[in-house]
């Protein structure tokens, strides 16, 4: 299974929409913006937040399709999701509650315990009422780890049986929240049923689904130019920010209008899995990089920018907003990069290597051999995915390690 270079480059092109949607609405509090401006500012990063959330699904049944009903694979699942999104957001999160600190602001004890563990709470008052945890862009990964709790509890069962399982039951979780929150009031959710029962939740199902059709037809696919594709993905997203500054306006849009920008999310990912390129240029060779980096983009972004204001002001006071806004953006990709580089591969790498040995010490103990065949599933799902965040198994290098070690326990118990 080849990696998918499409998928990563929308994965970079989400993220910097987010940054930039977050650059424009910082900058807006102390240089004149109109509100048009704010209101497509916070589109942009609704749109980069779905096309992730697509992305999301699609990966997870992209990568275990063919681990429905193998005896281990929800524990695995859950351990490669832990791995990968828990410590870096922790860290991101520990930096957060050191700036407030430092600044003088209290610490909620409640509200971190939940923030670390996933809980939405801590409904912020006023118009603009959220429920945001510590650190602010933690909300998405909320239902991240809800979908991956979901996912790994139908992989118990055969594929089909498990993937229809799942689209039902997202579905009429969403259907019973229309109860508690009107369908038609798309503002945030503020209570916990509002929040797990959104209807953002299917963006998710959509994903599962482009997904598992890829896999089906994995030997059907087009090749393009980069180029091309590149073209394409922006007059999509020109297309849908278009119609949001024409017919919309406003922030949040109307449901009919929410359903329209989900469905050209949705094609993006759609193109870009169908998309086969040349990904040897130099440029896209960055773009694919930065799509890896994508996950510490999103966490830490924003920090980067408070910093980078703060030097800003002491610089050139109030002029220059819109440099600043570029400024920023660059300045978050640079420090993304490194510590996705220094910082978030390295530990992940390190946990994998210990969830490796602590399975071949279990598997020594229970005096068993590992399935071959199971192993080898595993590490085919690793592999296809090595290098693309966020990644689902132990890369080339540490499947073989983990392959050796088991191998001389084998041959030790033979002797």
């Amino acid at each position: 299974m080849k990696k998918l270079s499409a998928i990563q480059i929308l994965r970079a092109i989400a993220a910097l929409l987010v940054v930039l949607a977050h650059a424009i609405v910082r900058q807006a509090e102390w240089a004149p913006t109109d509100q048009l401006t704010k209101d497509i500012a916070n589109h942009m990063g609704a749109l980069g937040v779905w096309i992730f959330f697509i992305i999301s699904g699609f990966i997870m049944s992209y990568t275990n399709y063919d681990n429905f009903g193998v005896s281990g694979a929800p524990g695995r699942f859950m351990a490669s999701r832990i791995i990968r999104i828990v410590p870096i957001y922790w860290l991101a999160t520990a930096v957060e509650i050191a700036l407030r600190l430092r600044h003088g602001s209290g610490l909620d004890v409640h509200k971190l315990i939940c923030s670390l563990f996933f809980i939405p709470v801590a409904v912020e008052p006023g118009t603009t009422a959220a429920m945001r945890p510590t650190l602010g862009v933690g909300w998405t990964l909320n239902y991240e780890m809800m979908f991956y709790a979901c996912f790994a509890s139908v992989l118990f069962l055969s594929r089909k049986k498990g993937l229809a399982v799942l689209l039902l039951a997202m579905t009429g979780v969403v259907w019973v929240g229309t109860f508690f929150k009107p369908i038609a009031d798309t503002r945030d959710p503020t209570s916990l049923i509002a929040f797990y029962s959104a209807p953002i939740i299917l963006l998710f199902g959509v994903g599962v689904l482009i997904g598992a059709v890829a896999r089906l037809f994995e030997g059907v696919h087009a090749h393009g130019s980069s180029a091309v594709l590149l073209s394409v993905l922006a007059a999509i997203l020109v297309v849908d920010i278009s119609l949001f500054a024409t017919f919309v306006g406003s922030y949040p849009a109307a449901i009919e209008w929410l359903v329209t920008f989900w469905i050209i999310s949705a094609v993006c990912v759609v193109l870009c899995a169908m998309v086969r390129m040349d990904d040897t240029g130099w440029f896209i060779q960055r773009l694919v990089r930065l799509g890896d980096a994508s996950y510490s983009l999103y966490l830490f972004h924003f920090l980067t920018i408070i910093a980078v204001e703060k030097l800003w002001w002491w610089s050139f006071g109030g002029n220059g907003s819109w440099i600043f806004v570029s400024v920023a953006a660059a300045a978050a990709i640079l420090a993304s990069t490194a510590i996705h580089r220094f910082v978030e591969q390295p530990v992940c790498n390190r946990l994998r290597q210990l969830i490796a040995l602590v399975e071949a010490r279990r598997s020594f103990r229970r005096g068993g051999i590992p399935d071959p065949t199971r192993r080898g599933a595993v590490e085919t799902t690793a592999g296809a995915w090595k290098g693309v965040g966020p990644q689902f198994g132990p890369s080339h290098l540490t499947a073989s390690r983990r392959t050796n070690v088991r191998q001389n326990i084998a041959a030790r118990r033979i002797r």
